[in-house]
């Protein structure tokens, strides 16, 4: 019988239950206080004369708190076909912010205020898993994201992990986005079941329904 859902915070993952089961990290956006503070009297001071650097203002505060880090990676697309020329490359993620949000910052820079508390509660409820992972031992599995994290956030993306390593994968995206440790959360669940391929099969479901943002099997 499957176990309760448990959530830990990053510095509790030593809790989380040396049994196997399923486990889904999820990101909440920060904002600080001096960082909403400085957007809102910077952009209530230029809007009047400037409404075009008002407007980058308030579009540079969306894009490096919170949207950034949820930037999709490129795919890497190839089109072909019979006595056709071919076609390989990357293809980037074609995002933008809508004018419209930006307009209505602009407008009411302290709305930035609400959508900071709401952004603070949103994960999982409103939120997009970053990754989706099982393991036999879930402790001794997060403990090992936890330390790849810390590595890589040190090395500062001067060493690069293989590709066919999904758990250096995730830390290695973790540390390119500057996401903060302290923001991540990560839920449990054990499976209550002793043939591994069961938790294997969830993951597979989990994954191909909820599509998480940095981790992909």
């Amino acid at each position: 019988m499957a176990g309760e859902i448990q959530k830990h915070l990053w510095a509790d993952l030593a809790n989380a239950p040396a049994a196997p089961g399923i486990y889904a990290w999820y990101y909440s956006p920060q904002i600080t206080d001096f960082d909403l503070d400085r957007a809102i009297e910077n952009i209530e001071s230029i809007r009047g004369t400037d409404r075009g650097e008002a407007e980058r203002a308030a579009r540079t505060l969306l894009d490096d708190r919170i949207f950034r880090q949820f930037r999709e990676e490129p795919y890497q697309a190839v089109v072909e076909g019979p006595l056709k020329p071919a076609y390989r490359g990357a293809l980037d993620h074609a995002f933008e912010i809508s004018s419209g949000l930006v307009s209505r910052v602009v407008d009411h820079p302290e709305r930035l205020r609400s959508l900071r508390n709401i952004l603070n509660r949103s994960a999982p409820m409103f939120a997009s898993p970053l990754y989706i992972g099982m393991s036999v031992d879930l402790r001794s599995r997060l403990a090992t994201h936890k330390s790849l994290i810390e590595r890589y956030r040190v090395a500062r993306l001067k060493e690069r992990p293989s590709a066919r390593n999904s758990d250096a994968g995730f830390a290695w995206q973790i540390a390119k986005r500057q996401i903060s440790p302290d923001r991540l959360m990560v839920f449990t669940c054990v499976t209550g079941d002793d043939d591994e391929s069961t938790a294997v099969d969830i993951e597979n479901v989990l994954n191909r329904l909820y599509y998480p943002i940095l981790g992909r099997n």
